[in-house]
């Protein structure tokens, strides 16, 4: 193993332990306590790490990048066809609204060859995704950032949000549940979705099935608020039926 193959390990090491002493990585990695200092010091230099009180943690940063990657592969496969099926519902010279998220990142994928689109956005990736594509103007919210969502939200985002009239948002979604509809655990997520809802002549929610019977604390919106639901074929029946019929959501399944 090499001297940078043993730090990648170190990194993995600590994103799945959380924290380590020098004496358990030297014994994982079958190298000196040497070794493993001399590790820890290049990686806490480049600000990979972080020791403290005999044991070392990764940095913040570190962390969030991460997070936020295992997030994205999560369901990557099936976020991917739902992407490309919301994407479908944009044409050019539309002005829309794509919420931070995984998935809304997989719809941004496809929008690259549109001409005249207008998109306003809270997710750095997204703004970064379509940045190069000559046919899309970019809004970007500002505000507060969640460094593991690499998203913005926030009084100064709401106010962003006050002069602006939408065709159409597609809002991520955290949670789902028929009785409560769609939940977030970040308050302040919530408060910018409602606002993004109230400027939005349609809003069309897009997540993988996993996400339902699901539940959070804060309310972003009930199923009378979403006009369209863009989902896979495992959402329950049940579910489905429930949406269309009691609901009146249109649910579209990739």
């Amino acid at each position: 193993m090499t001297g940078q193959e043993r730090r990648e390990a170190i990194v993995r090491y600590l994103a799945a332990h959380e924290r380590a002493r020098v004496d358990d990585l030297a014994q994982h990695l079958g190298v000196s306590v040497v070794t493993i200092r001399s590790d820890l010091r290049l990686l806490e230099n480049a600000g990979y790490v972080v020791r403290m009180h005999g044991v070392v943690v990764l940095s913040q940063n570190t962390a969030a990048e991460i997070a936020f990657a295992e997030r994205r592969q999560k369901h990557s496969g099936v976020k991917g066809k739902i992407g490309a099926e919301a994407a479908r519902l944009v044409n050019n010279g539309d002005s829309i609204i794509l919420d931070a998220g995984t998935t809304t990142l997989e719809i941004a994928r496809h929008l690259k060859q549109h001409e005249a689109l207008l998109v306003m956005t809270n997710g750095l990736d997204i703004a970064m995704e379509l940045s190069h594509a000559p046919g899309v103007e970019i809004i970007m919210l500002g505000g507060k950032l969640r460094k593991t969502a690499l998203s913005c939200s926030g009084a100064e985002a709401e106010a962003s949000l006050s002069h602006h009239r939408f065709d159409r948002l597609f809002l991520g979604v955290d949670a789902m549940e028929l009785t409560r509809g769609l939940t977030t655990d970040h308050e302040n997520e919530a408060s910018l979705n409602r606002a993004m809802i109230a400027i939005a002549d349609e809003v069309v929610a897009v997540t993988d099935s996993s996400k339902a019977d699901r539940k959070s604390v804060y309310l972003v919106s009930n199923f009378d608020g979403i006009d369209r639901l863009v989902t896979d074929d495992q959402l329950p029946d049940a579910y489905i039926e429930a949406l269309r019929h009691e609901h009146h959501v249109e649910v579209i399944l990739s």
